[in-house]
């Protein structure tokens, strides 16, 4: 696949999962709103808790589909539907016996979920018939979902991205009308685990339409050298999954075990903003993953090493930019969205949208990893960075009292303390091919990024400070202006920093010389 068809795919994956996350994630304010209206906080801390505990029941996927994606760019590149075949034939047998596994795991689970949630559940029915409605949810997400990998892999991505926005509006669009006619809990879950089925029916059918050699009866065997491939790169994956379960996973279980369900209500509404704001940035950023698989084959290690630096500036300014977006306008947002009682200090806000930005300068290593295929080799890192962050939360909220702050404190030290610099070193030794000297430029730039971004966050929010919440437009035209200051001064900086050993201009300057000319 040429360059000009890599730029392509990656412009329409990008653009179509950008606009698809952000309209789902503009639903989902108003889904949100309505359920607190009408069933109140303590059912939005019971959701936050139920999504926590599937979260860590997803362990038993293991990674496989991310192997198996990376495992299909070669035969799909080649045309070679036998193996691709042979490769989804083994996706399907291993994703329902995962689905089996989750079940068997959440009716085990079942009889103990009183012990996660401090204080009585009297004013929320019955949790474990909930909680029931929940895991079919997250076993009906693995029927027929395998298909979704093959439009990931063959650069398609957008197909899927249209299939979940049509499907999740239309289910949110549902659970709200129901909701206001009839307020249960158990009828908004019952439609979740209906939108799920038809969701994954729907791309079943695609795939099957695009590639019609899926549906073919005969059994295909996976070339065994490919085989010990998926096996080394499962392990590998495993304790990444392990990783991304401990740090992204037990935040509601610890919050609601030491402190209840309302303080995980409290904290979901910023985890709610910040996962869809980083959900459109990364549907979009991680959309071009599938053409940096494809520019690993053409085999041309210095556009490679080009592209990363590229990659690492434009996630680093977005993430910024909206970071500072975040900062300025939480506590206004929060405030008038769903009251004040929901509005957190601005110590804890600061912290949180830290913890965002921090978590956005990894998405270059991610991506790159992802699409190099290197899971063997971080299968330590994310061991290393679940027990950091365990530890860490947990003796801030025992020891410490920390509240909320302790989970935020324990992502965020898991992140600087362990995934700052593994990452990067993976991709950087295993992937580039970098040599000593372009590691230590590496991590020269990524502190720069850090402290100066850090640097501007806090700055800004002592800025807004000044305006009080209350004067809502006055500080939403301020937040504006800080946003476009902050992203110009940032991006200036970085790419005079990476333009001494890689090609490199201002990003939004380029954009609009680029924008200018056209006119003209």
């Amino acid at each position: 696949m040429g360059k000009k068809s890599r730029t392509h795919s990656s412009v329409i994956n990008s653009l179509t999962a950008s606009v698809a996350q952000t309209l789902s994630l503009l639903m989902s304010f108003v889904s949100r709103t309505i359920f607190i209206r009408v069933l109140g906080e303590q059912y939005l801390g019971l959701n936050g808790l139920f999504t926590n505990i599937l979260s860590l029941l997803s362990f038993a996927e293991l990674g496989i589909g991310a192997a198996i994606t990376f495992s299909l760019y070669k035969p799909l590149a080649k045309h070679d539907d036998r193996q691709v075949l042979a490769l989804m034939q083994l996706y399907r047998k291993v994703y329902h016996t995962i689905a089996l596994i989750i079940f068997g795991s959440g009716l085990l689970m079942m009889p103990f979920l009183n012990i996660l949630i401090k204080g009585s559940t009297d004013q929320v029915g019955n949790i474990q018939v909930a909680f029931f409605l929940f895991l079919m949810n997250s076993v009906c997400s693995y029927l027929w979902n395998y298909k979704r990998s093959i439009f990931f892999a063959d650069q398609s991505g957008y197909i899927n991205s249209l299939n979940l926005m049509f499907f999740q509006i239309g289910g949110q669009l549902l659970q709200i009308c129901l909701l206001l006619v009839t307020p249960s809990y158990y009828l908004y879950l019952i439609v979740q685990i209906v939108v799920t089925i038809f969701s994954n029916l729907q791309i079943s059918r695609s795939a099957n339409k695009r590639y019609p050699f899926l549906m073919s009866k005969k059994k295909i065997k996976v070339p065994q050298e490919t085989l010990n491939f998926l096996k080394k790169n499962v392990i590998g994956m495993m304790s990444a999954k392990l990783g991304g379960i401990v740090v992204l996973g037990t935040d509601n279980v610890i919050l609601s075990s030491f402190l209840g369900l309302t303080t995980v209500a409290l904290y979901s509404n910023y985890t709610l903003i910040m996962n869809g704001m980083t959900s459109v940035i990364n549907q979009g950023i991680s959309a071009v993953t599938a053409s940096i698989g494809n520019l690993r084959a053409v085999g041309n290690l210095k556009k490679e090493k080009t592209v990363f630096y590229q990659y690492s500036l434009v996630s680093a300014l977005i993430g910024l930019t909206v970071s500072v977006g975040m900062v300025t306008f939480f506590s206004p947002f929060i405030n008038l969205w769903v009251g004040r009682r929901f509005v957190l200090e601005e110590t804890t806000t600061l912290l949180i949208v830290i913890g965002f930005f921090v978590s956005q300068l990894r998405q270059a290593n991610i991506n790159f990893t992802n699409a190099y295929g290197l899971y063997w080799e971080q299968r330590l890192k994310s061991v290393v960075e679940s027990v950091v962050n365990f530890v860490v939360s947990l003796v801030l909220i025992i020891v410490f009292h920390a509240g909320i702050d302790s989970v935020i404190l324990g992502n965020l030290a898991s992140n600087l303390l362990v995934n700052a610099w593994w990452e990067p070193v993976i991709v950087l030794k295993y992937g580039l091919k970098s040599s000593k000297r372009e590691m230590i430029f590496y991590a020269k730039f990524y502190l720069v990024e850090l402290l100066v971004g850090i640097g501007i966050l806090a700055f800004d929010l002592w800025i807004s400070s000044l305006v009080p919440a209350s004067e809502l437009f006055v500080r939403a035209g301020l937040t504006v202006i800080i946003m476009i200051g902050s992203a110009l001064s940032f991006d200036f900086l970085l790419t005079s920093i990476v333009a001494v050993n890689f090609p490199a201009k201002p990003i939004i300057t380029s954009l609009l010389h680029g924008r200018f000319r056209r006119r003209n």
